[in-house]
């Protein structure tokens, strides 16, 4: 089991296998036709996710401005999390940090338009592979 595991290079995993049976009727063979065949099917079956040092982000924008910057955030893979809409739109917002530089050189050399850029927290982006 930890050969496949390796092999499809997953790291931060926890497998449980459990045999109700005792005997010997399978042999070593079946066991570990058994045992690998299940985790094939586990890993089939399950949603792999890669995790980034990231960050989160407060944006405050004009309301003319937002399908701008949501195309903005599509085209550089930025996750808005979370919109209110109030006197201006704020935006919560999680990237990766080598997004986050970019974002505020295109913030001051006005390539986005936004009325502030506020950094919350530093935070593990999680993607799905």
């Amino acid at each position: 089991m930890l050969n496949i595991l390796q092999k499809n290079n997953l790291v931060n995993i926890l497998v449980i296998v459990t045999r109700y049976f005792g005997g010997i009727l399978l042999g070593t063979g079946g066991l570990v036709r058994c045992y690998t065949g299940s985790l094939q099917k586990a890993l089939e079956n399950s949603k792999k996710i890669q995790k980034y040092q990231g960050t989160e982000m407060l944006i405050k924008l004009e309301y003319n401005e937002y399908s701008n910057f949501q195309h903005y955030c599509k085209e550089n893979s930025i996750l808005i999390t979370n919109v209110e809409y109030n006197e201006l739109i704020i935006c919560k917002i999680e990237l990766e940090e080598e997004k986050k530089e970019k974002l505020k050189k295109d913030f001051e050399t006005k390539t986005i338009i936004l009325k502030d850029v506020k950094e919350l927290s530093k935070k593990y982006i999680v993607k799905s592979i």
